[in-house]
């Protein structure tokens, strides 16, 4: 009687992704040198014409005049980079689509969507990660029209503004309404990586919305209008969060509901006159 082989299957030879992630890095380095490069070629040639550059001397520092002309100019010089560097993202974003959202093996070799966000990741990198002097590329990123500019380019689409950069890993498939709040250290993003599959999808938060510190926002997850995320919350992929629940912990669950705002607001001004 023949005996069936119960012994352990053998393990298939694992993809070393080392190569390709080293790959990657030096194309980062390539790219981010070269939007630096075009910004900074941009900012000198315009500043070239100006006559203070062409007349500057090191004797002439030694006036209040002429310290305070070259500290005006260096300023010129620094806003004007900013702006270059970001109108030279927005360039250079362009030809790029926005990577499909779907189930990506990854054991069967990469698909062109992983392939374009692991691309996109490098802007991303540039985005956020500015040289110097591009020091004031995130304040620029919230104010029209450079908000609509890479809003409509690199992402995320979005109708608010933030005082500090919140940490969207993938902008380009996010989309955020106005009025929303978004906790320092929380974390967006549109892609989770398992062993063998990529899962990419978007995110959509709406109008109003609260997402708590150092929370964490996974790839599908919709926040609907007025909804409240606690800190420290971790929501799952794909969730959806209905108009102002409230919801919280590690995985996320729905605790409850909120007030909308302008409730809670005529509410206070209720008690306030009764208690008068």
């Amino acid at each position: 009687m023949a005996q069936g082989n119960s012994g352990p299957v053998p393990a298939t030879k694992s993809r070393n992704s080392s190569v390709g992630l080293q790959l990657l890095l030096i194309l980062d380095i390539w790219v981010r040198t070269m939007i630096w490069a075009v910004a900074l070629s941009v900012t000198l040639m315009a500043l070239s014409r100006t006559s203070f550059v062409r007349t500057v001397t090191w004797d002439g520092l030694r006036t209040w005049s002429g310290a305070w002309g070259f500290t005006t100019t260096l300023t010129n010089f620094i806003l004007l980079f900013n702006v270059a560097y970001v109108l030279t993202l927005v360039l250079v974003r362009l030809p790029f689509p926005s990577p499909k959202p779907g189930v990506y093996r990854t054991d069967r070799g990469l698909d062109k969507s992983i392939i374009v966000a692991a691309l996109l990741a490098v802007l991303t990198k540039a985005r956020f990660q500015a040289p110097f002097p591009g020091i004031f590329v995130a304040q620029l990123a919230s104010i029209m029209p450079f908000r609509w500019l890479l809003g409509r380019t690199m992402g995320p689409v979005t109708r608010s503004s933030f005082f500090i950069d919140p940490n969207i890993i993938d902008p380009w498939g996010v989309e955020v309404g106005k009025n929303v709040t978004i906790g320092f250290g929380s974390t967006i993003t549109c892609h989770l990586q398992e062993r063998d599959y990529i899962i990419v999808d978007r995110v959509v938060i709406e109008d109003d919305a609260s997402i708590g510190a150092y929370a964490g926002i996974s790839c599908g997850v919709h926040i609907k209008r007025g909804a409240v995320i606690e800190p420290y919350a971790a929501i799952k992929p794909r969730t959806v969060v209905g108009e102002y629940e409230l919801w919280g912990g590690r995985p996320a669950f729905k605790k409850g509901t909120v007030r909308p705002a302008a409730a809670n607001a005529e509410r206070s001004a209720v008690e306030s006159t009764t208690s008068v």
